[in-house]
C-alpha cells in the first residue's frame, strides 16, 4: 500500500472520530457557560460533579477500547458467529455495570463529594447534579460500546453521528432547562441522561442492523474464550483506568482544596484540554483498528508505512497544538467560563498547560497503537506507572508550592513518562 492510500485510509477512519471527540467536549464547555451564567458556585459544583461522574465511568473505558480491535480481529478473520455472540455478551455487560455505578453513586454521592471539601451550598448543588446526570449512566456505558463495535466493523461514521445526536440535544435541553425554565444544575444533569438514551438507542439499533447484513458462518462459538478474554481484557483495562482516572481526580482533588476559584479555573481548562487533544485522540482511536487488521495479516507494525505514518502526523499535530493553546488560554477560559482568572496572568500556567497537549499527544498515539498490538498489559503499565509517578510529583510540592501550576506540571511529568514508557512497549 502506498503512503497517499495509507494516509486516505487513516483520514478515512480518523475523521469521524475527531467529530466525535470534539462534540463531546463542546456539550461540556456549554454545560460550563451555562453554569457560569448562573454563578461561579455551580460552575464550581459542576466541575466537582463531573469529576466524580467521569471517574465511574471511565473505569469502564474497556467497553470501547477493549472491543475495538478484538470486533476487527474477529471479522478480519471471518469469525462471525463469534463476533455476534460477543458484540450481545459486551451489550448486556454495558447495561449491568452502568445500573451498578448509578446505584453506587444514589447512595454514596455525599461521600465522594465531601472528598472535595466543598461549601454546604455547592455540596447540595453538585448532590443534584451529580445523581440526575449518573441516572444516564447504563445508557453512556451502552452507547460507548455499540459505536466502539461499529468502528471495529469498519462503521466510524456511526461514531460521530451518535455524537451529533449527544451535543445538540444536551445544549438545547441543557439551555432550555437549566436557563429557560430555571432547573439549574438539575436541568443541566438532566439534559445529559436524555441525550446519551437517544443516542444509545440510535447506536444499538444501527449496530444491530449491520450485524443483520452478514452472512451465515460455520465457525463454532467458543463462548469460554470469548468471555475470558473479555474479563481478562477489561480487567486490565480496568485497573490502568482505575489509575488513571483516579489520578485526574486527584488533580481536581487539590484544585478544590486551594480554593473554590481554583477547581472552577481546573474544571474549565480540563474541558479545553479534552478538547484540544481530540484530533490525535482519534488518531489513536483509529489506528486501534488499523493497527489490528495490519498485524491479523501476517504484517510487521514496527517501522511500516503505517508507524511512519502515525508518528509523522502525531509530531505535526504536537507542535501545532502546543503553539495555539499557549496563545489563546486566558482567552478561551474567560470565553467559556464568563470569568477572569488571575491566575492565568502567571505566564508558567499556560505554558505547563501546553506542554500537556504536545507530550500528551505521542502518549495518547501509543494507547490506540499497544491496543491494536494487542498489548493490553503494556498498555495498562504505560499508565499505572506514569500515574503514580505523577501523583508522586503532586504530593512532594503541593505542600510547599500549593499553586494551581504545581497540579499541571504533575500532569506534565506523569504524560513524558507515559509517553516514554509507551514508545518502550511497542519496540519490544
Amino acid at each position: 500500500m502506498s503512503n497517499k492510500s495509507i494516509n486516505k485510509d487513516i483520514w478515512i477512519n480518523s475523521y469521524p472520530i475527531l467529530i466525535w471527540l470534539m462534540t463531546e467536549p463542546l456539550a461540556g464547555l456549554v454545560d460550563s457557560r451555562i453554569a457560569g451564567i448562573i454563578g461561579i458556585d455551580t460552575l464550581s459544583s459542576v466541575g466537582i460533579g463531573t469529576t466524580i461522574y467521569f471517574v465511574f465511568t471511565w473505569i469502564f473505558v474497556f467497553l470501547a477500547y477493549g472491543t475495538t480491535p478484538l470486533v476487527a480481529k474477529l471479522k478480519t478473520n471471518n469469525e462471525l458467529n463469534n463476533l455476534k455472540y460477543f458484540i450481545s455478551f459486551g451489550r448486556k455487560i454495558s447495561i449491568l455495570l452502568g445500573s451498578i455505578v448509578f446505584i453506587v453513586i444514589y447512595f454514596f454521592n455525599d461521600f465522594f463529594i465531601s472528598l472535595f471539601n466543598p461549601t454546604d451550598d455547592i455540596r447540595k448543588i453538585a448532590s443534584t447534579y451529580l445523581i440526575v446526570r449518573a441516572i444516564g449512566i447504563p445508557f453512556y456505558l451502552l452507547n460507548m460500546h455499540s459505536t466502539a463495535v461499529l468502528r471495529g466493523l469498519r462503521y466510524p461514521k456511526i461514531t460521530f453521528q451518535s455524537s451529533i445526536i449527544v451535543t445538540l440535544t444536551n445544549i438545547v435541553l441543557s439551555y432550555f432547562l437549566g436557563i429557560v425554565l430555571g432547573l439549574g444544575v438539575l436541568g443541566i444533569g438532566l439534559a445529559s441522561s436524555i441525550s446519551f438514551f437517544i443516542a444509545s438507542i440510535y447506536a444499538n439499533n444501527i449496530q444491530q442492523k449491520k450485524m443483520n447484513e452478514f452472512s451465515t458462518t460455520k465457525d463454532n462459538i467458543n463462548e469460554k474464550n470469548l468471555r475470558k478474554k473479555f474479563f481478562s481484557v477489561g480487567a486490565t483495562i480496568v485497573l490502568r483506568s482505575a489509575f488513571l482516572t483516579g489520578f485526574m481526580a486527584l488533580l481536581s482533588n487539590q484544585a478544590s482544596r486551594l480554593s473554590m476559584n481554583d477547581i472552577a479555573l481546573h474544571h474549565v481548562l480540563n474541558q479545553i484540554w479534552t478538547f484540544g487533544y481530540n484530533f490525535i485522540d482519534a488518531l489513536a482511536i483509529a489506528s486501534q483498528t488499523l493497527v489490528s487488521e495490519h498485524i491479523s495479516k501476517g504484517k510487521k507494525y514496527l517501522g511500516s508505512d503505517l508507524y511512519k505514518a502515525l508518528l509523522k502526523i502525531t509530531t505535526v499535530f504536537s507542535l501545532i497544538i502546543t503553539v495555539i493553546s499557549y496563545l489563546s488560554i486566558e482567552f478561551l477560559t474567560e470565553l467559556i467560563s464568563n470569568q477572569v482568572f488571575i491566575q492565568l496572568k502567571n505566564n508558567y500556567l499556560p505554558i505547563l498547560f501546553s506542554l500537556t497537549l504536545f507530550f500528551g499527544s505521542y502518549a495518547f498515539l501509543w494507547d490506540g497503537v499497544l491496543l491494536g498490538l494487542d498489548k493490553n498489559k503494556e498498555f495498562a503499565y504505560t499508565t499505572i506507572i506514569s500515574s503514580i509517578i505523577g501523583a508522586t510529583v503532586l504530593f512532594l510540592l503541593i505542600t510547599n508550592y500549593g499553586t494551581i501550576n504545581i497540579i499541571w506540571f504533575s500532569l506534565v511529568i506523569s504524560l513524558i513518562f507515559r509517553a516514554l514508557i509507551g514508545g518502550y512497549f511497542q519496540r519490544k
